[in-house]
């Protein structure tokens, strides 16, 4: 059961992995660990209301009571739990439609790390609780609360004409109904909740866009928005249906808040040097965290940042300590408007990095030592380089360019992403680092 936990939570093949067994006994565990009111909710997968009923039955069993949001995106299931001791989602996010999974939210609406996962597995009960204190379930009439506090967050007085694809996911139920609300002229598409995504695919990636990008194009729009299967990620396309890159998107983010309120801004360590280039621009400083949603939170509150977000459009601010791509979506029209641009501007002006990705097939008992000998030979390779071991080991050469080495939690491999501006010194990194990891995995393997 440990190797299906992730900084997403608990993740796999539903039925196989993520079975309604597991669910129930997940929801045992958390009401041994503390006993509360627990929210509940869960995305359009098929298996979804299954898994939620089975884990409520859990919490339940243990003494704990439920209350019950149904099909939600999971960002609503975060903002909910910080009215009561705490909250689930059943969701797999943008996985494929096969998958499903639980992630757990603490009572201040933030998502827990893997290590309370591991504890959570580690600590199971066989006992529940007695006839006179078994917990309750009710249900939760609407989403009202959640939708009037992202209305609450639009400061734009322009009418906007807003294309939105929440590509037959959660946000269905929730975002043209926002746009709408805020005053906003909305054209949705792909707007029937089904767990088999026959839209397009769970995950806003641009080449699942262009039923998006046409619409925008043939309606005269000012913009799009695309979310991922429960809501918390999001992607942009301009007034001409082109993606907006997820760098740039989350650097002006990042800038905009910078300029607002100072204060730091944290990113994984994957992210792309545009945004520290457009945060420092505004007299900022970046903190770096690991890779995941629940450790840029931590450093966010470790740190007193006013905005966080990884490069895959998830986005985290103080309005709320969990991603969420409506909420997103509501800022930028915010920092569109303040600016008085066209989303197409958000390109303008800023210096080209070249950034790539690489991965190396690794054997899962050889990634520890494979790193811990990177470790010691890389500094002899760049000596002038600082490493971080934040996550993996980054290795910062000069300013703006680096390389990132970091073993995957979930496949045998281990990932590359380097980043310069110059083209031919991206490359250059990928090819040596790349021959380094192979290299290094051959001695490893001579010597067992």
């Amino acid at each position: 059961m440990h190797q299906l936990v992730s900084s997403s939570g608990i993740r796999g093949l539903a039925i196989k992995e993520i079975s309604p067994d597991l669910c129930f006994r997940v929801g045992l565990s958390i009401s041994a660990q503390s006993r509360g009111e627990y929210v509940v909710g869960h995305d359009v997968r098929l298996s979804s209301p299954l898994f939620a009923n089975l884990l409520m039955d859990g919490l339940n069993a243990g003494g704990s009571d439920s209350i019950f949001l149904g099909l939600s995106p999971t960002p609503a299931v975060a903002y909910y739990s910080k009215l009561f001791s705490g909250g689930v989602a059943i969701t797999a996010s943008h996985n494929p439609p096969e998958y499903n999974g639980i992630k757990i939210f603490n009572s201040r609406g933030a998502p827990v790390t893997s290590s309370f996962y591991e504890g959570l597995l580690s600590g199971i009960p066989n006992r529940y609780a007695t006839w006179d204190a078994l917990g309750s379930r009710t249900d939760q009439e609407g989403l009202h609360e959640y939708l009037e506090f992202l209305c609450s967050i639009s400061k734009t007085k322009k009418k906007w004409r807003v294309g939105i694809d929440p590509g037959n996911g959660a946000t269905c139920i929730t975002a043209p109904l926002v746009f709408r609300l805020c005053g906003h002229e909305v054209y949705p598409i792909n707007m029937a909740p089904d767990g088999k995504f026959p839209g397009r695919g769970p995950e806003p990636d641009p080449e699942w866009l262009n039923s998006l990008a046409d619409l925008i194009r043939k309606n005269s729009l000012d913009i799009g928005f695309a979310y991922d299967g429960d809501g918390d990620r999001f992607a942009i396309l301009d007034e001409n249906g082109v993606f907006i890159s997820q760098d740039i998107a989350l650097g002006q983010m990042a800038r905009f808040f910078t300029k607002q309120y100072g204060g730091p801004v944290v990113v994984n360590v994957d992210s792309s040097s545009v945004v520290e280039f457009l945060v420092k621009s505004e007299g900022g400083t970046i903190h770096r965290s690991k890779v995941g949603d629940p450790y840029i939170v931590e450093e966010m509150l470790k740190s007193g940042a006013v905005f966080g977000g990884e490069t895959c459009g998830a986005w985290i601010t103080p309005h709320l300590p969990c991603p969420d791509g409506v909420l997103s979506s509501i800022l930028m029209l915010n920092l569109l408007e303040y600016w008085d641009i066209k989303p197409s501007n958000l390109r303008s002006g800023l210096p080209i990095f070249f950034l790539e990705r690489a991965k190396v097939r690794c054997p899962n008992e050889l990634k520890r030592l494979v790193m811990r000998q990177l470790k010691e030979s890389i500094p002899k390779i760049y000596p002038r380089a600082e490493l971080s071991e934040i996550d993996g080991l980054r290795v910062s050469l000069h300013e703006f360019e680096w390389v990132l080495i970091r073993p995957s939690g979930t496949e045998p491999i281990i990932r590359i992403t380097a980043e310069s501006k110059d083209m031919g010194k991206t490359k250059e990194l990928i090819k040596s680092i790349t021959h380094l990891l192979n290299e290094t995995m051959e001695g490893l393997k001579r010597k067992r």
